[in-house]
């Protein structure tokens, strides 16, 4: 994997509900890697739900452990990492994904996360009366530094499971 140089993750980066667990799973196991989704992580290390603990202490302190639990990720090697969508509000997070993995950020148009997470009530910053304005306002927000994080940009709008993990791929091999 010509690309990887001396980083031996891939980090898959992205606004919630664009794909980041179900690709990172199938792509884990093409390449015969392990999966992690940091916001599992998260709610093992907490014993609850992400939901729950923004609603009990907020995204202050909830960016905090994140920041504590992708530090401890990023030090392992040879994972197809899927990180939560806010994960770029916070410089350290990618300098900790960046110093051992490959950053891909999988991009979404609104109206395509907005169908793939229009009926998910467990996601806090989108309980809100208008789920797609919420979603252009915070993609809008965050897209400038899903871009500067990323190694490489793959559009998944009307793409398969196999045609993006294919073009991520075609990205790593060189």
């Amino acid at each position: 994997m010509r690309n990887m140089k001396n980083k031996s993750n891939i980090v898959l980066i992205g606004f919630m509900g664009c794909g980041k667990s179900t690709i990172g799973k199938e792509l884990a196991k093409k390449i015969k890697y392990s999966f992690i989704d940091s916001d599992e992580e998260i709610e093992k290390s907490i014993g609850i739900s992400i939901s729950d603990f923004f609603a009990k202490y907020g995204e202050v302190k909830f960016r905090k452990l994140e920041e504590k639990v992708i530090s401890q990720i990023a030090a392992k090697n040879n994972l197809v990492i899927a990180t939560g969508g806010g994960v770029i509000k916070n410089f350290n997070n990618i300098f900790s994904l960046k110093s051992g993995g490959i950053i891909i950020y999988l991009k979404a148009a609104p109206m395509t996360i907005f169908k793939n997470v229009k009926n998910d009530n467990t996601r806090p910053l989108l309980n809100t009366n208008n789920k797609l304005e919420t979603i252009k306002s915070l993609l809008n927000e965050r897209a400038p530094l899903y871009e500067r994080a990323a190694d490489f940009i793959v559009n998944t709008d009307n793409k398969s499971i196999n045609e993006i993990i294919s073009n991520i791929l075609d990205y790593i091999r060189g």
